[in-house]
């Protein structure tokens, strides 16, 4: 035990080297067994030139192990949530420090014997369909039926006061009063991570709403707009005229994603599924601060992803009790203690510190504090199922 709290410590400092999971782009999916076959080959071939201490071009192999892992992962999420945050507790870690400049032998060989496992558990649980998640028990509760029905009210509110707040963004980009501008940024942030999982099955208007920089030639590509360019005109720049054309643009691409919101109806086992997407957000995208590097607004982010998680939690709580009291126990107290930590670390409101600036002993206990929530919420939508 002690072994495997140091190999994951290792895995926090590595993901908090600013190297936590990416989003690749334009990869071809392929059925489970493909997939799957192609990563366990991979990470066997790896663990041969980890045992060489000599690994051929680490990046591209970070890059490959990605690649491979999302051409099939979406496959994974609704069935075996459980196991999938099991195989992405030790792959994105890996595939972090196969980026890294100086490369950690005894970290990246215990983190590719954990990924090993957890992948053949994974696809042995796939294969013989043990300890999927049941849709059609999910889907014949009354009760988790009412409770979808509240849900997608609770989406429909985010997609309106995702406009509001990017209008008022606008209209403070326009009075040209920066610190006005940078807490308007901030604020409309918090409804579209809220139910980032629903925004994300829009793609295309995803992908020009808050894509990264990462995805183009550099700042200044004007294929570069939403979110992020408005960020780096405000925090690194300082310049709000500039940020003028992008607002308004970022107005109207939110009303046209405000109304895609509001033609999706949400099914119960889907949205229930949405929970561990939020905490994979949290956990493992959002804490390295990569998406919010130049305003420093991770926390908020962060939040926003807990308060959306915890919107489904909430409203499945009466259910999950009854089918088990302990778990329900742990999620709540789990949930309380990320509350609290968040809180300290930074307000809730419009101003926030710098997730940048802060200590890194305080980045790792909020990551693994949010990791401690996720480990217990990943279990629920299989326990709503039996």
């Amino acid at each position: 035990m002690k072994k495997k709290l140091i190999i994951l410590a290792a895995a926090t400092t590595l993901l908090l080297a600013g190297c936590g999971k990416t989003e690749p782009t334009e990869v071809k999916k392929v059925p489970f067994k493909e997939g799957s076959a192609a990563l366990l080959t991979s990470i066997d071939q790896l663990k041969s030139q980890l045992d060489a201490n000599k690994i051929k071009d680490a990046k591209k192999l970070s890059t490959q192990l990605e690649d491979q892992w999302a051409s099939f992962e979406d496959e994974v999420k609704p069935k075996f949530p459980e196991l999938y945050f099991k195989v992405e507790k030790f792959l994105i870690p890996l595939e972090a420090g196969l980026k890294q400049d100086k490369l950690d032998y005894p970290t990246l060989t215990a983190l590719n014997t954990n990924a090993k496992a957890a992948m053949t558990e994974l696809t042995t649980s796939f294969t013989d369909n043990k300890g999927a998640v049941n849709k059609d028990v999910i889907e014949a509760s009354k009760e988790l039926q009412e409770a979808a029905k509240a849900y997608n009210k609770y989406v429909q509110d985010q997609g309106k006061q995702l406009v509001t707040l990017l209008e008022q963004l606008d209209a403070a980009v326009k009075t040209g009063d920066l610190k006005k501008a940078q807490e308007a940024y901030g604020l409309s942030r918090m409804p579209y991570e809220r139910i980032e999982p629903i925004i994300e099955t829009f793609s295309e208007l995803d992908g020009v709403m808050d894509a990264r920089v990462d995805d183009f030639k550099n700042e200044k590509d004007p294929a570069f707009t939403g979110y992020h360019r408005i960020e780096y005109l405000l925090f690194v720049k300082k310049n709000v005229k500039d940020a003028e054309p992008f607002s308004a643009r970022l107005v109207e691409d939110g009303k046209k994603m405000q109304q895609a919101i509001a033609s999706t109806t949400i099914e119960a086992s889907d949205f229930i599924a949405g929970v561990g997407e939020l905490m994979e957000e949290a956990q493992s995208s959002k804490i390295t601060g990569e998406e919010e590097r130049w305003s420093g607004a991770t926390v908020p982010v962060i939040r926003a992803n807990v308060e959306g998680a915890q919107a489904i939690y909430d409203l499945v709580k009466g259910e999950l009790k009854k089918k088990d009291a302990a778990l329900d126990e742990k999620i709540s107290k789990s949930l309380a203690v990320v509350i609290e930590t968040m809180n300290t670390l930074s307000p809730a409101g419009p101003t926030w510190n710098d997730f940048g600036k802060l200590e890194q002993s305080k980045q790792v206990d909020l990551k693994n504090k949010l990791e401690a929530l996720a480990e217990p919420l990943v279990k629920m939508p299989g326990t709503l199922s039996k």
